[in-house]
């Protein structure tokens, strides 16, 4: 059953509101559905009466066949009949049934799991995803200590944060970001300003933000001293700088940014060097060769799962009826591992001759892109802007729009000049950091006039 546009009564005023209403998501038919459900955003409605935002009630089916899991849920509000609620529930149980193929009806879809709340409802699918309860308490206790930070006054943070010092660790910090995130993709730019403003400061306060800092210095400082060498870093060299390295950190990053020329040859040179040394020396090559091949293999295994986790996003994509929405619901798992796995699935689709499949894949490839260039801040936009322009023209395009250059245009041209050099595009890098030397000199004249 797909979302039917109709008219609810809104659950603050009850006055009548026109929403697209879900009631059945189906991951057989929509391998999408399980990120929508999961994500809380369905059955929004937007009252112009009362001004009330939130979710219409009505019933609901969630059906994986692979988990063998079929729930329902029932609002009490709505103060349905029993045999109402086992009609409607029933019809939706057999739109379930009559599109799966006969040997997949199987016992379980004879009596649906019923949920007393629609959280309820979420946490059982979250279960069958392997997230244990202790991990839904562990989360909504981060959930509420993020709460709590935003109803201090901001000179309270520091004591807070020193009490709560070991709950500030990687799990809430990517809380806060997918907060964020999910907060400027509704639109809710207060939110998401309020939400940064929250992260970078406990950034500053807490023993993990201290050590990501650390961590993220000796990555920097890598990097640097890799691009010095340019085409002189051969195995032969980084055997001499890993051997060097001044702590696991160092290596990490060593691996995290050449993992490439880490491979069996590498390590058959590292563990001659071993071999011809002794004592303490041999102790502690054979400890720094034992690190990195774990911290190595930590690296492919993640990358794996990367993949695996875009391939599968990939192919609830090729799959989703509405494939805008689809989009935006799963913006924040759109990065440079999906785009990857994109381009070589629309390659590999030009070469096997395959039309229909490489029309789909370059049409969520353009969903892609116009999201992200309605979604990106200012500058972001400004700057796209100029990258796509020659160089004449993009100076002259600073010039001219001179009341846009402002020194969070140079902080963002600066910041994507790393990143650009970070993934391997030096050229397009160095043009950047030609336009952003005169977008500084525009913002120094634009300071010295006032």
């Amino acid at each position: 059953m797909p979302p039917l546009k109709t008219q609810v009564l809104c659950p603050n005023c009850r006055s009548p509101v026109m929403a697209t209403i879900e009631q059945l998501f189906d991951v057989a038919q929509d391998p999408a559905a399980k990120q929508r459900f999961l994500s809380g955003r369905f059955n929004l409605i937007n009252c112009p009466n009362c001004r009330f935002q939130g979710q219409a009630s009505t019933l609901l089916v969630y059906h994986d066949p692979d988990k063998e899991l079929l729930l329902s849920y029932t609002p009490m509000e709505l103060g349905l009949p029993q045999a109402e609620q086992e009609k409607a529930l029933g019809k939706l149980v057999n739109e379930v049934i009559n599109k799966l193929p006969q040997e997949k009806r199987k016992g379980y879809l004879l009596s649906p799991k019923p949920a007393l709340t629609l959280q309820g409802m979420i946490e059982r699918v979250l279960e069958g995803e392997g997230i244990t309860r202790e991990m839904l308490d562990a989360q909504r206790s981060r959930a509420q200590l993020a709460q709590k930070f935003l109803t201090l006054p901001a000179e309270q943070w520091p004591a807070l944060a020193k009490e709560h010092d070991a709950e500030l660790d990687a799990m809430f910090f990517q809380m806060l970001t997918a907060t964020l995130e999910a907060a400027a993709l509704e639109g809710n730019q207060a939110g998401a300003e309020q939400m940064l403003a929250l992260r970078n400061k406990l950034s500053e306060l807490s023993s993990f933000g201290a050590q990501a800092r650390k961590r993220q210095q000796t990555l920097e400082n890598t990097a640097r001293e890799l691009q010095a060498l340019g085409n002189k870093l051969t195995k032969d060299k980084l055997l001499e700088l890993v051997m060097k390295a001044e702590g696991e950190d160092q290596l990490a990053a060593y691996v995290s940014l050449v993992r490439p020329l880490m491979d069996y040859s590498f390590f058959e040179a590292l563990t001659r060097r071993v071999d011809k040394t002794k004592d303490a020396e041999h102790d502690r090559l054979a400890k720094l060769r034992d690190t990195l091949l774990q911290l190595t293999q930590e690296v492919d295994q993640a990358e794996q799962a990367r993949v695996a986790e875009a391939s599968n996003l990939l192919r609830s994509l090729l799959e989703a009826p509405n494939l805008e929405q689809a989009v935006v619901e799963n913006m924040p798992r759109l990065d440079d591992t999906f785009m990857a796995v994109l381009n070589a699935n629309m390659e590999a689709a030009q070469k096997a001759g395959r039309r229909d499949i490489l029309q789909r894949l370059e049409q969520i490839n353009q969903a892609i892109v116009q999201l992200m260039q309605e979604s990106a801040p200012p500058e972001i936009k400004f700057i796209n802007d100029l990258l796509q322009m020659g160089d004449a023209e993009a100076e002259a395009a600073l010039k001219s729009r001179v009341a846009e250059v402002s020194p969070p245009v140079v902080e963002a041209m600066n910041y994507i000049s790393e990143s650009l050099r970070q993934n391997g595009q030096p050229a397009l890098a160095d043009r950047l950091d030609k336009l952003r030397g005169v977008a500084l000199g525009l913002v120094m004249d634009a300071n010295w006039k006032k």
